[in-house]
């Protein structure tokens, strides 16, 4: 097949991107050509894009204009061309790629067969694109709480964009009998009670660790996921956790230290988990597997994560909206014309 054409986002430098009609590979053996339906945008992403903090302006994955589509690793979309046994022409399929291959935010993306599951052709796009972030909050809370939940557990999550909306309806699913949703903006939090949560904390007015020991007489959290890619967060998580809890850090890192009140966990005998990624990485992509059938039997709502959706040539008012999370945005999708 020769080469095709179509738009992509191009970050050509740290903080703007810009859209291009550009030519996508073809496809080496066990690779396939996707055309993509929608896409979305993850938290990560804007941290990349925008390169503010020490960590994200070191962490170059590419130089400078980065690869066209880059770092979109949520997606769904149609084989177009297939060099893999596993995929033909036609077939619909959930992208979840590794750093190598994030290129989602373009109309196609050249992709190995390693990173993509089947799905059918029933339900919204939008919903099937939400298996991806859910796919990693099933690897992360595996790896935060990986044996059966004990009576009367509680649990808290801080930061209820989408991923942590996951989070919470994960933690309920698996068994924890009351979850606290805390976040800095109320409509996310309207949405949190609206899918379960037991209390909600809109910081910095009120104290998130107040509410936890009101919620749990004073016990603290059994589990306390932070899943909003700041440290702010995470100071807010490590003050909730309870005596023997747990500390999941889903988010990638702000800056390369941050101050640990070590004192306070020491004496609650608190254990620090992370689980930045790696789900990408299990043969057979066990994890985005279960976050498909857990959509699918409808075990987890995805259906109002997605509340603000731009065509790809509005890319950058796209980020700006997520980064700026005004309009009461959760997620945002991006579609290709």
């Amino acid at each position: 097949m020769p080469h095709v054409r179509g738009e992509a986002a191009v970050l050509v430098e740290p903080g703007r991107l810009e859209v291009a009609e550009v030519a996508f590979r073809e496809p080496a053996e066990g690779e396939v050509l996707v055309r993509n339906t929608v896409a979305a945008i993850c938290g990560s992403d804007v941290h990349r894009v925008r390169a503010e903090s020490p960590f994200f302006r070191d962490m170059r994955d590419h130089p400078y204009p980065c690869p066209a589509g880059y770092p979109g690793h949520e997606g769904v979309g149609e084989v177009v061309e297939s060099r893999s046994a596993r995929f033909s022409p036609g077939d619909l399929v959930l992208t979840v790629p590794n750093h190598a291959y994030m290129a989602s935010f373009a109309r196609y993306q050249t992709i190995a067969d390693r990173f993509l599951l089947p799905v059918t052709g029933t339900g919204a796009p939008t919903v099937q694109l939400m298996a991806q972030q859910l796919g990693t909050v099933v690897f992360a809370l595996n790896r935060f709480w990986p044996e059966p939940v004990p009576e009367g557990s509680t649990a808290a999550v801080v930061g209820v964009g989408s991923a942590g909306l996951l989070f919470q309806q994960l933690l309920k699913h698996r068994g924890f009998e009351k979850v606290v949703a805390v976040d800095l903006e109320p409509g996310r939090l309207a949405v949190a009670r609206s899918l379960g949560a037991d209390a909600t904390v809109h910081v910095p007015g009120q104290s998130a660790e107040e509410v936890v020991m009101e919620a749990t007489g004073g016990k603290g959290a059994d589990l306390v996921v932070e899943a909003a890619g700041t440290d702010g967060a995470r100071a807010h998580a490590m003050r909730m956790v309870g005596q023997h809890g747990r500390l999941g850090f889903f988010g990638m890192p702000e800056d390369y230290d941050m101050r640990i009140p070590y004192a306070h966990l020491f004496v609650r005998q608190a254990q620090l988990i992370t689980a930045v990624g790696g789900a990408q990485l299990e043969p057979g992509l066990p994890s985005f597997r279960t976050a498909l059938e857990l959509i699918g039997d409808g075990s987890i709502k995805v259906d109002d994560h997605i509340t603000h959706t731009f065509d790809i040539k509005n890319v950058a008012d796209a980020f700006d909206l997520a980064h700026t999370r005004q309009d009461d945005v959760v997620k945002i999708a991006l579609t290709f014309g």
